[in-house]
This record gives C-alpha cells, structure tokens and sequence, in this order.
C-alpha cells in the first residue's frame, strides 16, 4: 500500500468502527501516520474518495446492516421530512449518499427565515431540541441547528434561510426519497 491509500484505510475503519465524523477521522490518520516530518502527504483526501472507500468497506463487511439501515434511516428521515414538509426539506448527510453506519445521524435541512416556527412545530410532536450553531453544509458561515432524537434516532436539523434555497439540489427532496424507498 501507498500513504494515501494507508491514510484513507485507517479514515475508513475510523469512521465506520469507532463512529468518528470525517474530518476527525482524516485528521487522526493523518497525525498517527505522519508522525514522521519527512513522510508528509501533500494532498489530503476528498469527501469522495472517502466515501467511496466508507461504501466498499460497509458493502464488504456489513452488507446486510448497510441495506437494513438504510431502510430504517431513509423511513424515518421520510417521517420527519413529512412533519416538516412546510419547510422544503432535504436530506443530507451520509445516508443521502447511501451511507449508514451504527453511528450515523440524520441530518435534514430546512428553510425559514425564523427557526420559531419549526421549533413550535416539533414542541407540538413532543420534540424538545438543543439549540445550536454548526457549520453551514453547504458554505463556511455558521446556521442555527436543532439536535433531538426522531423516533429513537440521534437526528441534526439544519435551519437555513430562505435565501439559500438555492442549495435545495444538494439534497434529496420529500419526493425523490419517497421514490427511493418505493423502489
């Protein structure tokens, strides 16, 4: 094996065995495989190429538990997105990318200008959010994040404005996953 090809082994084992998030997980490899100043790896690894190197190891060594969660996560991230469909849901995160692991949250993205209005609607369903701020999916600035479980499941609500409903093609609308878990 090369460095790179070590550096994404041990980003993947991370982040599917030990539940680390990606930019940990890369993190990590990188400073247990670099120890050495002369070893430097120049380019560090892309979304994609971990992802890639997450789905082969999940589709090797847990085939089975991948379509399971899958179900399970695409179910009740559908439920959620229902529940919310006033806002122009979007799934994002790892299982839009047909990604599940044991550690892997929902993430759902909305958009109102006020996040009241969602909070009331989830006060209403017995939800009681954390409140907090979290890096933006799609850009560098900081957005309003509701964390809760759904239906037993760990779950991130991103709050963008309105404004960036031109971000609403970086996810999976209520109608295309309702067509995904159809078929």
């Amino acid at each position: 094996m090369n460095l790179k090809e070590d550096l994404l082994s041990m980003t993947t084992r991370l982040i599917v065995e030990e539940g680390f998030d990606y930019n940990t997980a890369r993190k990590k490899a990188n400073l247990t495989l670099l120890r050495n100043k002369k070893n430097q790896f120049k380019k560090s690894l892309t979304r994609e190429e971990i992802d890639e190197a997450v789905k082969g190891y999940l589709e090797f060594f847990y085939a089975d538990d991948l379509k399971e969660r899958l179900i399970i996560l695409r179910h009740k991230s559908l439920s959620l997105m229902e529940e919310l469909s006033k806002f122009r849901p979007i799934m994002i995160g790892e299982v839009s990318r047909d990604i599940a692991t044991a550690f892997t949250f929902i993430k759902i993205c909305v958009f109102s200008d006020s996040s009241k209005e969602i909070l009331v609607r989830l006060f209403d369903k017995n939800v009681n959010p954390k409140t907090s701020e979290l890096k933006h999916p799609f850009t560098q600035k900081n957005v309003e994040v509701l964390d809760f479980d759904w239906d037993d499941h760990k779950t991130l609500l991103y709050c963008l404005p309105c404004n960036d409903l031109n971000f609403s093609s970086k996810g999976i609308s209520l109608n295309t996953l309702k067509t995904l878990i159809e078929n």
